[in-house]
């Protein structure tokens, strides 16, 4: 079983780092986890717009629906060191239950001010037991 997998999403003199603590679900479990923003250097300040968290079901034909959001604006954080740390969790339902062809996708999209949009995905699992 993974644990503390990350995906990291550089732009605009930030970085962005998803850290999700457990990625093969079962019922019961939360998705949960925390995104590090780093500004990589100083006059980068307030650049992003929002960040977006998704769970989307890849079906065949690579068809694409959302089962799960959530977003946020960096409004009140928690500061570590030299990063912003806002911490996440999702509550898996029936939704999360893909069949055989099909998978769960994490999404994390960063918007930032001046339209630019960048995203990262990684692969998660759900299922009953």
């Amino acid at each position: 079983m993974l644990s503390k997998w990350l995906t990291s999403v550089e732009e605009n003199g930030v970085r962005v780092e998803t850290v999700i603590e457990k990625t093969e679900l079962v019922e019961g479990d939360s998705l949960n986890g925390s995104v590090y923003i780093t500004t990589l250097s100083d006059d980068e300040e307030d650049k992003i717009d929002y960040i977006s968290l998704k769970v989307l079901c890849e079906q065949a034909g690579r068809e694409l629906s959302i089962v799960a959001k959530h977003s946020f604006e960096l409004v009140g954080s928690i500061r570590s060191k030299e990063a912003e740390i806002v911490p996440f969790e999702l509550i898996p339902d029936e939704r999360w239950m893909c069949e055989a062809d099909e998978r769960l996708i994490f999404q994390t999209t960063v918007v930032f001010l001046d339209g630019t949009e960048i995203e990262e995905v990684g692969i998660i699992s759900y299922r009953m037991e």
